[in-house]
């Protein structure tokens, strides 16, 4: 996924929501961050709803019932901060929380004691957990401890997806996010264990700044349909050419839930519009009546007047179906092979308490220079819940070379 910027993400986090018994981009207008009243961001928080109690911020709670799949509950402030659960199976999954920061996922428990720990985090750095403790008792239980006791292997927890193994597809995403669901995405974690203090199989280097960019989803941008340069189908202008669609990421989510890239960028470069730069390409939009650009909307109007002359896409640009690269979400990420060689293992000791801490070097991009690490991540369910709140900087990162193994 070559791309020429990185996304940069920030969302200091608040869980904050329940659990119960039964249990860069995009078009304006979203929620808005959530700041303290000296305009800084907001304190990340967490909380946890407990049945027939509420919301709970204690760092562990538990409740018993007699439901093999119930719902566990929360929610997180800011909202748009992705949370990240992870079961006692080691299965780890990425929440996306709906617009207003709660969260709903359904589990699948075992007879006994089952724990949860969820993670809300901004780009890794500041976050803020807590555990639930589930106890699945009674009939339903007692059945499937039998089941258990009379083929074991049935029901062993799945196996490291180890080193070697080809990382899967991005798999289909839905089409449109609405603003009242829970997206949920698996991760495919690399398992090994921490690297030493010193030593080991690679070194520590420091100074590293981060950031998280995804594919960017059709379903954000309000544009009408139009003819697509080298696909035979037809998608939304603005996620063709404006700064925040596949003409500057690269890789995107169509409103058919297939993934689609730019192939050729072709000729001309970056339009910029009222003081903002890389706003448009030089080429798909139609002049405004003051000379700007504009684009007709899917719901009808114009984005900014009505249209006069049309300026066509610039020559030589093309699409293609499927992803530029074999990416994994929370696994890959984008370095710059001069300070880091592709194919490296490396542990960002920021996300270890969501992915265990690895990733493997699988992409670069124009903008990803030095000591820069951009962290392949899914998509939010709202971009603009995260806008303005910075990267990290300053970060250690362990490095072990290509065909190396891991501690």
């Amino acid at each position: 996924m070559s791309r020429a910027r990185a996304v940069v993400l920030g969302a200091l986090v608040t869980l904050s929501g329940g659990l119960v018994s039964a249990c860069g981009a995009g078009q304006s207008g979203g929620p808005q961050l959530n700041l303290a009243s000296n305009g800084t961001a907001a304190a990340l928080q967490l909380q946890l709803r407990l049945p027939m109690v509420g919301l709970s911020s204690a760092a562990q709670v538990s409740y018993t019932t007699g439901e093999g799949k119930p719902v566990l509950r929360g929610m997180v402030q800011p909202a748009g901060t992705p949370v990240y659960m992870l079961d006692g199976q080691g299965r780890r999954t990425v929440v996306e929380p709906k617009h207003d920061g709660s969260f709903d996922v359904r589990a699948s428990l075992v007879p006994g004691t089952n724990q949860f720990k969820f993670t809300a985090a901004r780009l890794g750095t500041s976050n803020r957990s807590a555990t639930l403790t589930v106890e699945w008792r009674g009939p339903a239980a007692d059945a499937m401890e039998r089941q258990v006791q009379a083929d074991p292997a049935k029901y062993l927890p799945p196996a490291s997806a180890g080193l070697n193994r080809k990382l899967p597809p991005l798999g289909k995403i839905p089409a449109v996010i609405p603003s009242g669901v829970t997206t949920t995405f698996s991760i495919n974690a690399i398992q090994a264990n921490p690297p030493p203090a010193t030593g080991g199989p690679g070194h520590w280097l420091g100074g590293f700044e981060l950031t998280e960019y995804y594919p960017a989803l059709e379903s954000w941008f309000v544009g009408a349909l139009v003819p697509t340069p080298g696909l035979p189908s037809q998608h939304r202008i603005d996620w063709l050419y404006s700064a925040h669609g596949l003409s500057m990421e690269g890789d995107g989510i169509g409103l058919d839930g297939q993934q689609y890239h730019i192939q050729s960028l072709g000729s001309g470069g970056w339009l910029g519009q009222g003081g903002s730069v890389w706003y448009w390409r030089t080429g798909g939009y139609w002049k405004s009546p003051s000379g700007g650009i504009t684009f007709p909307l899917s719901s009808g109007g114009w984005s900014n007047g009505a249209g006069g002359a049309y300026v066509p896409p610039p020559q030589g640009i093309s699409f293609a179906s499927g992803p530029s690269r074999n990416l994994s979400y929370l696994r890959s990420v984008a370095v710059d092979p001069s300070v880091i060689p592709m194919g490296s293992h490396i542990f960002i000791p920021a996300y270890e308490a969501i992915n265990g801490g690895w990733f493997q070097a699988d992409d670069t991009g124009g903008a990803i220079n030095g000591r820069h690490i951009d962290v392949f991540r899914p998509p939010p369910a709202d971009p603009n819940s995260s806008d303005g709140l910075g990267l990290a900087n300053g970060q250690n990162v362990y490095i072990v070379p290509p065909g190396v193994p891991l501690p």
